[in-house]
């Protein structure tokens, strides 16, 4: 490459790593994943752990770190002693909402029906106990739903079932929206 042209490339993964670095701490990651990856993305070989620590002004240990979490998300691979990037930005991001999405979706489902089992086990349910495990049923029906449209985003699947499915049971939602600021306080 020329030196323009090196310079040039140089400023675009500059730009592109802080591109990605907002987008990653947008969504909970570290800045400077989202460095690493934007510019591992944009190197047209594959680059060595010293050479990105450098190009990001991190330290050994973080630049390890960094690209060790990014292997788990399946962001960068190695190639010997050396990385690249994931690619296939569908992939990418399909890969993380199952891994992290999913598991808080499951697990607020799993814990949905403990709580209802416990309720329905009462004896002599109060009105309150009654309003409680109407409004945990169709809290439940929420992630329930929610998950299907996790798992068809996922997969790639068509939606237009999943959509339908939607429009269906929207009318059990005003009713849980009306009364929500009433009894859910969100804050101090």
């Amino acid at each position: 490459m020329t030196p323009d042209s090196d310079a040039a490339l140089r400023h675009a993964q500059d730009e592109l790593a802080e591109i990605f670095g907002n987008i990653a701490a947008f969504w909970g990651f570290t800045r400077t994943q989202g460095r690493a990856f934007g510019l591992l993305f944009l190197s047209p070989a594959p680059l060595g752990h010293a050479e990105i620590r450098d190009r990001l002004g991190a330290s050994a240990g973080s630049t390890s770190m960094t690209l060790s979490s990014l292997q788990h998300w399946g962001a960068v691979s190695r190639q010997g002693r050396e990385y690249v990037a994931q690619t296939d930005l569908w992939k990418l991001i399909t890969g993380v909402f199952n891994r992290r999405e999913r598991a808080q979706i499951d697990d607020a489902i799993d814990r949905l029906t403990s709580i209802l089992a416990a309720l329905d086990a009462v004896r002599a349910p109060s009105p309150e106990l009654h309003f409680a495990r109407a409004r945990l049923s169709r809290l439940l029906d929420f992630f329930e739903l929610g998950r299907r449209f996790l798992d068809a985003f996922v997969a790639r699947h068509r939606v237009s079932g999943l959509l339908t499915s939607i429009a269906q049971r929207a009318a059990r939602f005003p009713a849980l929206l009306r009364h929500w600021g009433q009894d859910v306080r969100v804050g101090p």
